[in-house]
């Protein structure tokens, strides 16, 4: 009797390295999302900066210097940690996206090799395969609360990110000259 099961094993390779690839293509994919909004926002910040710098020197009176306000920085500032905002949380829901199809893989191999023990043991053994059976039950319950737990943890975080947002949007609002 062998728990091990070559056939299983090799099945299952291609399904691993599928993962792989598509977890290194995600990672590659958020970098490259990152870099480019990084590079925008230094443009757009340098620009800016640019911006005001000639317009302060050109400003003729008190009036005008009020109208560089920070509010616009702040506006555009808060529009770059959205949208880092949105790219990590497209990142987090690829991992665990992943994450759930290799706990399910990794579930039902181990529910075949108990299946596997329970087919090929011996009667006296049926205590050990009932332990085994409510191991992988635990299992299964251990790797439901995990996931369970990390979509409550990504809701929560977007939700926080979301309160941080709309308050910044209103401080900004506040600040903003009168026209």
């Amino acid at each position: 009797m062998s728990i091990f099961d070559s056939n299983a094993f090799q099945n299952g390779q291609p399904t691993g390295l599928e993962a792989a690839r598509r977890l290194g293509e995600g990672v590659i994919d958020g970098s490259e999302r990152l870099v480019r909004l990084q590079f925008q926002a230094l443009h757009m910040t340098s620009d800016l900066f640019f911006a005001n710098w000639r317009r302060l020197l050109s400003a003729r009176g008190p009036e005008a210097i009020v109208e560089l306000s920070p509010a616009v920085q702040a506006v555009r500032m808060m529009e770059y940690g959205r949208q880092a905002q949105e790219l990590m949380a497209a990142s987090q829901k690829v991992f665990l996206d992943l994450a759930r199809q290799q706990m399910e893989a990794g579930t039902r191999q181990l529910h075949g090799m108990v299946a596997e023990v329970a087919k090929n043991a011996p009667a006296d053994a049926e205590p050990l395969v009932s332990v085994l059976e409510a191991a992988a039950k635990g299992v299964d319950c251990l790797y439901g609360q995990g996931l369970e737990a990390a979509g409550q943890g990504m809701a929560l975080a977007d939700n926080v990110i979301r309160l941080t947002r709309e308050a910044g949007r209103a401080a900004a609002d506040t600040v903003r000259p009168e026209r």
